[in-house]
C-alpha cells in the first residue's frame, strides 16, 4: 500500500481541499495562481546560457511534389522564452527557416506532425501563467496559419503528439485530470473527443500518434502514478471519432518506446527491448496492420567492428521512425558513445544497420533521420538536453559532412541547495552552492567532470563568490553546505581516495569572510558515504545521510567480507571540524535524507528502508536509549520516502515522495504521525523548510488555469497554498531558504531569472 492511500484513508486534504474535507468530495476550483512579490537577484554570467538553445521537436517529414522536407526545433535565446521555427528544404541539403509565427512571443515547446498533404506546429504554450495548446498548420509547409482549438480542449489538454491523414490533422494531449483527448482538424471543421478513462491511482502518458486514411493509433505507456508501467495502444477505425483499446504492444514492462509510424502497410514501432544477458537496453522493434496486434521484429545489433559497439549493461535504443517510399529509417542512440547509429527498415520489413555519424561533442545522440537519394540520408542530431542541433548528410562507405549547427552545447552552472541559517529571522544571508558538469572529450573518449562552486548572498543582494582554497575543497563530490551564524560554513561530501581506492567522506569548515578553509576530520571508517544533509543543532552539528562500513574480511573467507550493507547514518560534531564516528540508524539498508529538532528539543532524523528493492518511508527519533525507529501505521504499512522536516513552534512537518505524488505529515513529538496534505497529479512539492510565521516548499502547480513554478505556503503545516514565482515557461523551483523576514527561491535558469528573494512573507496569506 501507498502511503498516499493512507492518507486517503485518513480524509488527507488534497492542495485544494481542507483538512476536514471527506475523502471523495469535489475540491474547490483554483482560478489562478496568484505571483509572490519577489525581487530578482543579479547572479554571475555564467549561471546562463551564452548561445542559443535548440531542441529537437517531433517528426521529420519527407518531401513530395511541391512540398519540402521539414524539421521543427524549439529555439531560446539567452535568458528567452523558446520559440518555434520550422526549417525547409527543397533538396535536404539546403536549408532555411519558415516563417511560422514571427509575432508569437509565448514559450512554446511542441513540433512537427504531418503528411505531404497536410502538416502541423503543435504544442503547448506558456501564456500569463497558463498552459495553452497551440496548433500551426500548412497544406505546402510554407503557407502557415493558426489554426483556433475549442477553448475546451486548449487549456485543458496539453498536446503532446499528433498524426496526419489526407487532409486530416489529429492532434492528442493529458490533462491533469488524467484524460486523454483528441482534437481533428478538418478543413474549418474542429471537433474533440475523450478516449476511455483509467483507473484513479493510474497514470497514462502519450509517447506517439500514427494515421492513414480512416485508421488512428495513439501509443501510451500506462501504469501505476510514479512508475514506468506497459506500452499500448489505442485505435480508431472512423478517423478519430471513436476510440478502443488498449491492446499491449509488448509484456516487457522493462522496455522502451521511443516511437511510431506508418510505413505504407504496417504501423512500426521503435525502441528497446531488455537484454537479459547483460541488462541493457538493446534495439527493438514491432509491427502491426491495424495498431491493435503487434508482432516483435528483428532488429540485427551493430556489427562488432563497428564504431557504435552496443556495450554490456548500456541502454542502446531506436529512436523516432521517419518514413519515405515505405522504408522506415531511425538514429539510434547509446549512452556510452559519442556517435549516433543509423538503421532503416526496408519495404518487407527487414532492418539493417547502415553507419554512424561522426563523433558529436556529447554522448547519448538522438535525433531523426531521412534518405535524400539512395546513396545518402540527412540527419538531425541532438545530444540529449545539451541544446544543440546538427543537421548533416550520412553517405557510402560511413561518409559524414555536417550542413547546419543550431544552438550550442553548453553545460551551465545550476543552483544545486542553499544554506541559511535555521530560525533567524535577521539573518539576510545565504551560502548557494552551483554545480556544473563539465565533459571532456578525447577522439571517442569522455568523462564527466562536476564542478562546485559556492556564493554568499549578502544583504546587499550582492553574489559573491567563496573562493575554495586550497583546490581540495573543490574535489569533493555530492556536497551538503549548513552554517549556523551569518558568516560560517560547514561543506562535507566525498572524495576517491587513490591510496585506498575507496571513496572515502571529507569534510571542511570555514570560521568566516576572512578566515581559510579548514580541513574537517573523523567519520569514522565508512565508505561509499553519501552526505543528504548538515546543519546546527542544539548541542553542535548534525549530519546524516548514507554509509558502508569500510569491508572487514573474514580469516576464513576473505572473499567474502563481514558486513557490507549500506545504511542510514548520522555524524555530530561539537564546532564542525571534528566528527564522531558514523552512527547506523537501522540494521536495514537505507539512507537518512532530513533532520531536524523535535518541538521537545530532541532530533528527528526521516528517509527510507529497502525492502528488497522497494523505498519504505522511516523516521528515527534520538531518545535516552539511543535511536528508535517511528512504528506510526502510516509509515510503516506503505513505500516510499520521507524527504525531509522542519519544525515551527510546536508541530514538525515532513516532505514523502509515493506513488508519483507529495505529501507531508505531520508530528509533534516523532511518536505519532497523521497525513495532512497531498498534491494533485502534475503538482510537486519537495522537502519542507522552517520560514518567518510558518513553513515553506519548492516545487510546482498545475491546473487548467495555472501552472508553473511555484512556492507552497503554510503557517500550521496542513494547509498549503501555492504561490507562483515569476518565469519564462514552466517549471518547478528548485529550493527554497528563510532569508530575513521572507524568503529565497532558486529555480534553473532555463526558466527564469535563477535567484529570487521574497522580502516580506506571509504564510497564512490565502
Amino acid at each position: 500500500m501507498l502511503i498516499a492511500a493512507v492518507l486517503t484513508l485518513a480524509g488527507c486534504a488534497t492542495p485544494t481541499e481542507d483538512p476536514e474535507v471527506e475523502a471523495g468530495e469535489d475540491p474547490e476550483v483554483v482560478e489562478s495562481l496568484r505571483e509572490l512579490p519577489s525581487e530578482p537577484v543579479d547572479v554571475p554570467g555564467e549561471w546562463y546560457r551564452g548561445d542559443e538553445y535548440a531542441g529537437l521537436g517531433m517528426d521529420f517529414l519527407p518531401p513530395a511534389e511541391g512540398v519540402p522536407f521539414a524539421f521543427a526545433l524549439n529555439v531560446a535565446a539567452p535568458r528567452e522564452a523558446a520559440r518555434p521555427q520550422v526549417w525547409l528544404s527543397d533538396d535536404g541539403f539546403g536549408w532555411f527557416r519558415a516563417d511560422v509565427a514571427g509575432d508569437y512571443n509565448a514559450s512554446f515547446t511542441g513540433g512537427l506532425v504531418g503528411s505531404t498533404d497536410v502538416s502541423g506546429l503543435i504544442g503547448v504554450s506558456f501564456e500569463d501563467g497558463a498552459l495553452v495548446s497551440r496548433v500551426w498548420r500548412a497544406f505546402d509547409r510554407r503557407d502557415w496559419h493558426e489554426v483556433e482549438l475549442p477553448e475546451d480542449f486548449a487549456r485543458t489538454y496539453r498536446v503532446v503528439t499528433g498524426a496526419a491523414a489526407e487532409s486530416r490533422l489529429l492532434v492528442a494531449g493529458t490533462s491533469v485530470e488524467k484524460e486523454l483527448g483528441v482534437a481533428i482538424l478538418d478543413g474549418d471543421r474542429t471537433e474533440h473527443v475523450r478516449l476511455p478513462g483509467i483507473a484513479d491511482r493510474e497514470q497514462r502518458v502519450i509517447v506517439d500518434m500514427a494515421a492513414h486514411e480512416d485508421s488512428a493509433v495513439i501509443l501510451v505507456q500506462r501504469g501505476e502514478e510514479g512508475a514506468g508501467g506497459t506500452f499500448e495502444t489505442y485505435t480508431s477505425d472512423d478517423a478519430g471519432g471513436t476510440w478502443s483499446g488498449p491492446a499491449a504492444v509488448v509484456d516487457d514492462p522493462a522496455a522502451f518506446l521511443s516511437g511510431m509510424a506508418w510505413t505504407g502497410d504496417r504501423y512500426v514501432v521503435t525502441g528497446g527491448s531488455r537484454d537479459p544477458s547483460t541488462g541493457g537496453l538493446i534495439p527493438a522493434a514491432w509491427s502491426s496492420d491495424d495498431g491493435a496486434g503487434w508482432d516483435a521484429e528483428v532488429v540485427p545489433p551493430p556489427p562488432e567492428d563497428s564504431v557504435f559497439y552496443v556495450a554490456e549493461g548500456v541502454d542502446t535504443v531506436l529512436g523516432r521512425p521517419a518514413v519515405r517510399d515505405g522504408i522506415a529509417f531511425v538514429v539510434a542512440s547509446n549512452d556510452d558513445s559519442l556517435r549516433a547509429g543509423f538503421y532503416n527498415r526496408n519495404a518487407e520489413g527487414d532492418w539493417a544497420f547502415t553507419g554512424t555519424s561522426d563523433l558529436m561533442d556529447y554522448p547519448g545522440v538522438g535525433g531523426l533521420t531521412l534518405s535524400v537519394n539512395p546513396d545518402e540520408q540527412i540527419a538531425i542530431l541532438s545530444p540529449f538536453g545539451t541544446g544543440q542541433a546538427v543537421v548533416g548528410v550520412h553517405g557510402r562507405e560511413n561518409a559524414w559532412r555536417e550542413l547546419e549547427r543550431v544552438g550550442s552545447i553548453e553545460q551551465v552552472a545550476q543552483v544545486e541547495s542553499l544554506a541559511t541559517v535555521a530560525g533567524a529571522a535577521d539573518a539576510e544571508r545565504a551560502f548557494i552552492k552551483t554545480l556544473r558538469v563539465r565533459y571532456e572529450v578525447d577522439g571517442p573518449n569522455f568523462s564527466a567532470i562536476p564542478e562546485r562552486a559556492l556564493f554568499e548572498l549578502t544583504p546587499e543582494r550582492q553574489v559573491n563568490e567563496i573562493p575554495f582554497d586550497p583546490p581540495e575543497v573543490a574535489e569533493l563530490t555530492d556536497t551538503v553546505v549548513g552554517t549556523s551564524d551569518p558568516s560560517d560554513a560547514v561543506l562535507l561530501g566525498s572524495r576517491f581516495s587513490p591510496s585506498r581506492q575507496r571513496v572515502e567522506p571529507r569534510g571542511w569548515f570555514r570560521g568566516g569572510p576572512d578566515q581559510p578553509w579548514e580541513p574537517a576530520g573523523g567519520f569514522g571508517d565508512v565508505i561509499d558515504v553519501k552526505f543528504n544533509a548538515v546543519q546546527r543543532a542544539a548541542d553542535g552539528w548534525v549530519a546524516v545521510g548514507a554509509s558502508r562500513q569500510a569491508a572487514t574480511e573474514d580469516p576464513e573467507n576473505p572473499e567474502n567480507p563481514d558486513d557490507t550493507a549500506r545504511r542510514a547514518s548520522l555524524w555530530r560534531s561539537g564546532d564542525g571540524r571534528g566528527w564522531e564516528d558514523a552512527t547506523a540508524l537501522d540494521e536495514a539498508e537505507g539512507e537518512a535524507t532530513g533532520v531536524c529538532t523535535l518541538p521537545d528539543g530532541l532530533l528527528l532524523v526521516v528517509g527510507y528502508l529497502l525492502d528488497g528493492e522497494v523505498r519504505v518511508p522511516a523516521a528515527w527519533r534520538d531518545t535516552e536509549d539511543g535511536w528508535e525507529r517511528a512504528t506510526a501505521e502510516i509509515l510503516t504499512s506503505g513505500t516510499g520516502e520521507l524527504t525531509g522536516c522542519a519544525t515551527t513552534g510546536d508541530g514538525t512537518v515532513i516532505g514523502a515522495s509515493t506513488g508519483g505524488r507529495n505529501i507531508v505529515l505531520r508530528t509533534e513529538d516523532g511518536v505519532q504521525f497523521e497525513g495532512v496534505f497531498r498534491t494533485e497529479y502534475g503538482s510537486s512539492m519537495s522537502k519542507p523548510v522552517s520560514i518567518t510565521g510558518g513553513f515553506a516548499a519548492p516545487g510546482r502547480f498545475t491546473s487548467d488555469n495555472g501552472s508553473g513554478p511555484v512556492v507552497w505556503l503554510s503557517s500550521n503545516g496542513v494547509r498549503w497554498t501555492p504561490w507562483r514565482i515569476p518565469s519564462l515557461t514552466d517549471g518547478i523551483t528548485r529550493d527554497v531558504a528563510n532569508f530575513g523576514d521572507g524568503i529565497i527561491v532558486t529555480m534553473d535558469s532555463e526558466l527564469g531569472v535563477p535567484v529570487h528573494v521574497v522580502p516580506q512573507i506571509d504564510p497564512a496569506a490565502e
